[in-house]
């Protein structure tokens, strides 16, 4: 295997598949009627140990990636990968995403250093393929979604400073750059020290306000305005974070207007994000100090759209969007102004001074 330092997650899971079998030590235990069953069913049938094949997915992922690294000994590093051999690498990260979809098979794959695998993968673009690279920032997503002990996994390797570092290189394609949105997304979202983190992070809000930017591709804006939505819009938000998202807020407001963008579902997630910024009543300025842009949009698109004809499909498929734009006008012309959250009282938890005896308290 290759010395280079960029390869050591490489290094670390072969170590690993070889030496440890991501189980812990627990003492023996006869077997259970219902687990002689499963076993019986196993040899009758043929059904497959997916924690074993786990394994068997990561050996054959490390001796292919074992290759390319043996390639870029020489100091210059280089894509030996075939088609056929891209294709049947993805087809192995796939079935992989599958099988981590089950909390317990997540929990073996991070016990074996999976992780670390993923992100080192993922950070080669000078030797592996991107379509190889999307597929492990996709079994990232799957693994952290909705699964806090993974989520805190992630964090402790600085894994968002990682897959920003793949997203702000420009050398990636927007595909790619989807799904390190995504991957990030379910690794901050409803963990509430990594969203204050992320939020309070000028090079973090930067990944979804560049998202949002006119030039981006439709999914890459899809995906930024529903992090940015989540974010804003969390149990966990304040008046503060709303407003540090002022800027995106501000992309989110072009996109109302159906001759700016003609993405349906688009439209219809910056309506819903602006609604609920509003409906929330945490930090409402940046929306309100746009007032008249979005009311000269508004307007006539409501007036256009109750002047369907009934009984017209396109009526029908368009009567969220004109619900959710007459609510919007309702809460804008409340004239809503923020109301500045306390500041959190300080507790004094310093005590009595050494030579206060206390004998002056209130008894």
């Amino acid at each position: 295997m290759s010395d280079n330092p960029s390869w050591a997650w490489l290094g670390l899971l072969k170590w690993t598949l070889a030496y440890t079998d991501g189980t812990t030590d627990t003492k023996p235990q006869e077997m259970s009627a219902e687990d002689k069953a499963f076993l019986e069913d196993v040899m009758k049938n043929g059904i497959i140990n997916e924690g074993e094949r786990m394994r068997e997915i990561l050996k054959e992922l490390t001796d292919a990636l074992d290759t390319i690294s043996r390639t870029g000994d020489d100091g210059e590093e280089s894509a030996d990968i075939d088609e056929e051999q891209e294709d049947r690498m993805i087809e192995l990260l796939t079935e992989l995403r599958d099988i981590v979809e089950q909390i317990d098979y997540a929990k073996s794959f991070v016990s074996i250093k999976g992780l670390p695998f993923l992100l080192g993968c993922a950070s080669q673009g000078k030797s592996v393929p991107e379509g190889v690279r999307g597929a492990c920032v996709g079994v990232v997503s799957t693994l952290s979604q909705n699964n806090p002990p993974v989520q805190q996994a992630l964090l402790d390797l600085e894994a968002v400073r990682v897959l920003a570092e793949i997203y702000f290189d420009d050398s990636n394609g927007s595909s790619l750059k989807v799904k390190v949105v995504q991957a990030i997304s379910c690794i901050v979202r409803g963990h509430v020290a990594a969203e204050e983190a992320f939020t309070n992070d000028d090079v973090c809000r930067m990944i979804i306000e560049r998202g949002l930017g006119s030039g981006e591709s439709a999914s890459l804006r899809r995906r930024c305005l529903f992090f940015l939505r989540a974010l804003v819009c969390s149990d966990h938000t304040s008046q503060k974070r709303v407003r540090l998202f002022k800027e995106s807020i501000k992309s989110a407001i072009t996109f109302v207007d159906v001759e700016q963008e003609t993405d349906d579902d688009i439209r219809q997630s910056a309506l819903d994000l602006l609604l609920q910024i509003l409906l929330q009543k945490k930090s409402v300025n940046c929306i309100m100090g746009e007032k008249n842009r979005i009311l000269a949009v508004g307007v006539p698109r409501v007036a256009n759209l109750r002047a369907l004809p009934d009984g017209l499909e396109e009526k029908e498929f368009y009567e969220v969007e004109l619900e959710t734009w007459e609510n919007l006008i309702v809460e804008l012309a409340k004239g809503l102004v923020d109301v500045e959250e306390a500041e959190p009282p300080v507790l004094l938890l310093g005590g009595r001074p050494p030579d206060d005896t206390g004998a002056n308290l209130p008894q």
